[in-house]
């Protein structure tokens, strides 16, 4: 009975001390999981205005390098971070919408790009998360290329750990056999509940 008791106590010192360990980074991937979840309502984004003088009466493709070479030159200027700039710079699945003689409009998501063909001139607006928000979400999203990915592998194993030696943490009608398993019914219903919800 002893040894159990022993046992116990040192799962629970552990997953007090790990529990410690990982508040910061609970705090960093839950904050940041709640700005991803609501990134098509543009939760937090900032909108920015940028404006430039380029060539006149440009074709499409020529336009998109000119614009990309002349922001990226007014970036390093302003020594804009370069997870902004990425962003910024993504002319991917740009599209004209509107053109005229004087004018045409391009826009992608979050971003428009208005384009003044008689004068030059550029005016550019597109949205993004302030820098101090960027780098979490970066960090939340990491793949193996980033020093971040082995400290979510860490935290990945953490909780594991967490969730499993709940289990045998505490005995009597407040255990997991006699109260905990129900709750672990519960949250389990939950998941598949909002998966066929989709």
């Amino acid at each position: 009975m002893k040894k159990k008791s022993n046992f116990s106590q040192k799962i629970r010192a552990l997953h007090r001390d790990l529990g410690y360990f990982t508040i910061g980074l609970t705090l960093v991937y839950a904050l940041s999981g709640i700005v991803l979840s609501g990134r098509a309502l543009g939760w937090l984004e900032q909108k920015y205005i940028l404006n430039t003088k380029i060539e006149k009466y440009l074709e499409e493709k020529e336009l998109k390098n000119k614009i990309n070479e002349a922001f990226n030159k007014q970036f390093l200027e302003k020594n804009i971070p370069n997870s902004l700039v990425q962003t910024a710079l993504d002319f991917k699945h740009l599209r004209k919408v509107k053109e005229n003689q004087e004018l045409s409009i391009y826009k992608t998501k979050g971003k428009v790009i208005l384009y003044e063909k008689e004068k030059g001139n550029i005016t550019y607006e597109f949205y993004s998360y302030p820098i101090y928000i960027k780098k979490f979400i970066i960090a939340h999203k990491a793949t193996h290329e980033k020093a971040w990915f082995y400290l979510a592998i860490l935290y990945s194993i953490i909780l594991t750990y967490l969730s499993i030696s709940a289990i045998f943490m505490i005995k009597g009608k407040y255990g997991f056999k006699r109260r905990g398993v129900y709750f672990m019914l519960g949250g389990i219903a939950t998941i598949v509940l909002f998966i066929s919800l989709g």
